[in-house]
């Protein structure tokens, strides 16, 4: 209806001339762009017209908030006080153990490495590398338990910084939902997401360590059996001649006593 009144009244605008005129004078280009003016200003009117429509939209909330209110979830510690021989590490799990001494209070110690200096080259770097594993496995194992107890004292900082968040979110009042406001509630949320991560990615790193760690004992005990088995190969039919020429020179010297 209003683009009908539109051209209407640029028609008749368009035909009204003075009154000591006898024809109307109309020209199609200038008709031709009225037309078109008014054609864009009706869909400008419309474009408008639904940009207001999504805006209130978007500004009406949610309703019941609450419904999204959701308790924390309890993390788990250990009981030190039901063990009595591994109390110690037990109760390092729990708050951190940096120097490792709850650690190797636990554990069998290992004596110093005092290799005999006769021992032969090829023997005293299969010593130490055996010590290595051992010591390897120590300091994987202390740094784990320890990074452990850290991330349960972190628990409780973290947990509070998404209570706080939760409660802004959730909050009713309308400077809570407020541009600025809901772009801060968003970059509090992926601050505390990076946060998260970084505690995920130390304990997948230790867990990784001590997936290492054990996978060079499985590697050593291998390599090992497998390096016996070729110097059985290699020096068997040896020692076997040895052994039988051995075994019959003494069965040919033997006397009764």
């Amino acid at each position: 209806m209003m683009r009908r009144i539109l051209v209407g009244m640029v028609v008749v605008l368009l035909v009204t001339t003075s009154a000591n005129a006898q024809f109307a004078v109309i020209d199609p280009a200038n008709l031709a762009q009225a037309i078109l003016i008014v054609q864009r200003t009706q869909r400008h009117l419309e474009e408008l017209r639904a940009q207001y429509r999504t805006i209130v939209r978007m500004s009406q909330g949610l309703g019941r908030m609450d419904q999204y209110r959701i308790p924390a979830s309890a993390l788990t510690r250990h009981d030190a006080g039901r063990w009595t021989y591994g109390r110690q590490w037990i109760s390092a799990l729990n708050s951190g153990d940096a120097t490792g001494a709850a650690y190797f209070a636990t554990t069998t110690p290992l004596a110093a490495p005092n290799v005999p200096g006769r021992l032969p080259a090829a023997a005293r770097r299969a010593f130490e590398r055996q010590y290595a594993t051992v010591e390897i496995t120590d300091s994987v194992a202390m740094m784990g338990g320890h990074q452990v107890g850290l991330m349960r004292g972190y628990y409780g900082a973290l947990q509070s910084a998404v209570d706080a968040l939760e409660r802004d979110v959730l909050n009713s009042g309308s400077s809570y939902h407020e541009m600025t406001a809901i772009l801060d509630k968003v970059a509090a949320g992926e601050l505390l997401g990076r946060r998260q991560d970084m505690a995920t990615n130390q304990l997948l790193s230790h867990a990784l360590e001590q997936l290492l760690a054990r996978s060079k004992r499985q590697r050593d005990t291998e390599a090992s059996t497998l390096n016996m088995q070729l110097v059985t190969w290699r020096d068997g039919e040896a020692a076997n001649r040895a052994f039988r020429a051995g075994t019959g020179h003494a069965l040919a010297t033997w006397r009764q006593p």
